[in-house]
């Protein structure tokens, strides 16, 4: 038949396809973010929490956590968010650095939190699940009970 013709051996013509292939499958591997490794979570820990009720009337407190971990130094009070809920009057609520009438500071290892004027009022005593998220993450720092005390 043809005898002058020549063409492609079978087994280039495999390694090729299989070539063409890893080409495409690094392709949509770069478009899908598949070659950035995954983000650990940071070593930031809070601890050693306090619930202090300084005027029931005007529903004042203050929350204090000692931060510890390896990432410590990373943590701004505007990245945190921090929700409330109080299992004695079933109030829940939200705030971060920006909510009225709170005043959230980071001093070298302490997390202070001041609220003044609050209308979810925490009473000593009151049973607090407290809730603190790292917003750019959304990684959970702390969920814990705290029993809120009298100044």
């Amino acid at each position: 038949m043809y005898k002058d013709r020549k063409a492609v051996s079978p087994v280039v013509g495999v390694i090729l396809m299989v070539a063409a292939t890893i080409v495409i499958a690094t392709i949509v591997m770069g478009f899908l973010g598949g070659f950035n490794p995954p983000k650990k979570p940071l070593d930031i820990q809070l601890a050693n929490g306090e619930l202090i009720v300084t005027n029931t009337t005007n529903g004042n407190w203050t929350m204090i956590f000692t931060i510890a971990g390896a990432d410590a130094d990373v943590l701004k009070k505007d990245d945190i968010q921090i929700a409330l809920m109080d299992y004695n009057t079933s109030n829940s609520w939200t705030i971060t650095s920006t909510s009225n009438n709170v005043n959230i500071t980071i001093e070298g290892n302490i997390l202070k939190v001041n609220a003044y004027n609050q209308s979810n009022i925490i009473y000593p005593a009151d049973k607090v699940k407290v809730t603190v998220k790292y917003i750019p993450t959304g990684q959970l720092l702390l969920d814990t009970i705290l029993i809120a005390k009298r100044a």
